[in-house]
């Protein structure tokens, strides 16, 4: 008995803990965007190249730093080399007198032995390198500039996620109101349908506002599907897996779309990523520019070189440390310094200045861009609030009719034509709310991007 109560009680565990992780999560419009910065492929790339742009700012930081270097190297020479002596160098040797116009002689084994051995390093350090400072500048900026760009994948991101999290809102609160529809649709078939029983309404008033139901719930098939369409949609612009499960927190109704003030709204260049990549742009132009003006200057390094080296006619001579193995080194200043270049250096400069100008040209003509950019975002908001409007009270006025209609009916003075056809009326002023308030909430998040308060 205690066997089947514990076996009992850990199924039940089990079915808890499964039931527990089958359910589905809710998130934010913040909480969804929040998960796409993290699981996107374009913002894993983003972080990534930020991490290269680091490691890059490093390795260029180490060519100021000592550069050391070490080298080991063992010869065996099987054929010497052979050395070119005067034949007067040989006479001497022998007595006979030197004759200066006499032919040199090839000698061996003299200058080279049958084997050599080198061990040593090498130290150079960059005191002074114009480019190189300019370098490290551009290096840090280059830096920026990456998360300038992570930054303008953040935008894009947020909008997107935006954009599909309304979408999928919009569809779940037309899902709503069709079920109320249905709802008040099959009330009013049952009283129809008890009105035909008691011989006061005909059996084809039954069968029109059935047909009228039947329609709806096609409808809602329809919508279900998009609920699920737009689902999956936002699950790819945040980069979730299509088997994880989640619901949007909220309805549509708690984003309130308030009327924006006339004239223009206060817009400030710099809050627009596109603007500050370029503005760094131009920086990095410039640094560009000072690297090739450093070109002509000199550049000074300290060298240094130290090690021991051996030789030996045979092999068993090289492992004498204490006695063949002798000690060099030197140390010293390298200075190179740029005489005449071929008239390169002078057109690169003026290449760099052109392209300069060409980016200034680019500015000017991205703050004309974001004017307009923030003017129309800003018209299409305040027409979309207006359309939104109108058609909230389209949707107020077509039920407001469509109740009468119910009530008029029921009182014996109206008919269920009167009926169907504000029901139409109603359906059709519910589509073109939902269409205007998307349209709405869509021109906000524009509007949002052109004055750079989107992503943020």
């Amino acid at each position: 008995m205690k066997k089947f109560i514990l076996n009992f009680g850990f199924l039940g565990l089990l079915l808890w803990q499964n039931a527990f992780a089958q359910e589905k999560r809710t998130m934010t419009l913040e909480q969804c965007i929040a998960y796409a910065y993290q699981n996107t492929a374009l913002m894993q790339k983003s972080m990534l190249d930020e991490q290269i742009a680091q490691a890059q700012n490093q390795e260029y930081l180490g060519i100021g730093l000592p550069q050391i270097n070490g080298s080991a190297q063992m010869l065996y020479n099987f054929e010497l080399r052979p050395a070119f002596l005067p034949a007067f160098f040989l006479a001497q040797s022998s007595g006979t007198p030197p004759d200066p116009d006499a032919e040199f002689v090839a000698v061996r084994g003299i200058f080279a032995p049958r084997y050599q051995g080198d061990v040593g390093i090498t130290i150079s350090q960059l005191i002074f390198n114009g480019s190189y400072f300019v370098g490290l500048q551009a290096a840090k900026k280059n830096k920026e500039l990456t998360k300038q760009n992570s930054q303008a994948n953040k935008v894009t991101t947020a909008e997107n996620v935006s954009k599909a999290y309304y979408s999928l809102l919009v569809a779940n609160e037309r899902a709503k109101l069709i079920d109320a529809n249905i709802a008040r649709l099959d009330s009013l078939i049952k009283d129809v349908k008890a009105l035909n029983k008691q011989g006061l309404a005909e059996k084809i008033e039954v069968s029109r506002l059935e047909v009228t139901a039947n329609n709806l719930r096609a409808e809602k098939m329809k919508v279900e599907r998009l609920i699920e369409l737009s689902k999956e949609l936002l699950k790819f612009q945040m980069g979730m897996p299509v088997q994880e499960e989640f619901e949007v927190a909220g309805s549509i109704r708690d984003y309130q779309l308030e009327q924006i003030p006339d004239g223009e709204v206060p817009n400030e260049y710099r809050n627009r990523i596109e603007y500050q990549i370029l503005e760094t742009a131009i920086t990095l132009n410039k640094l560009n520019l000072k690297n090739k003006q450093m070109g002509a200057y000199p550049s000074l390094v300290a060298i240094g070189q130290m090690g021991y080296a051996t030789g030996a006619r045979y092999f068993s001579n090289v492992g004498d440390f204490s006695n063949r193995w002798l000690g060099y080194g030197t140390v010293g200043l390298q200075l190179n310094v740029p005489l005449f270049s071929g008239m390169q250096r002078k057109y690169q400069i003026q290449q760099s200045r052109l392209e300069l100008l060409k980016l200034e040209q680019d500015k000017q003509n991205l703050q004309k861009t974001i004017d307009f950019q923030t003017r129309q975002a800003q018209i299409t908001l305040k027409n979309a609030l207006t359309t939104l409007d109108a058609q909230k009270r389209n949707m107020e006025l077509a039920k407001e009719v469509l109740r009468v209609s119910q009530v008029k009916y029921k009182q014996g003075v109206g008919s269920s034509v009167e009926i169907i056809n504000a029901e139409t009326a109603y359906k059709e002023a519910e589509t073109n709310y939902f269409t205007a308030l998307y349209d709405a909430l869509i021109a906000k998040v524009d509007l949002d991007k052109a004055i750079g308060k989107l992503g943020k």
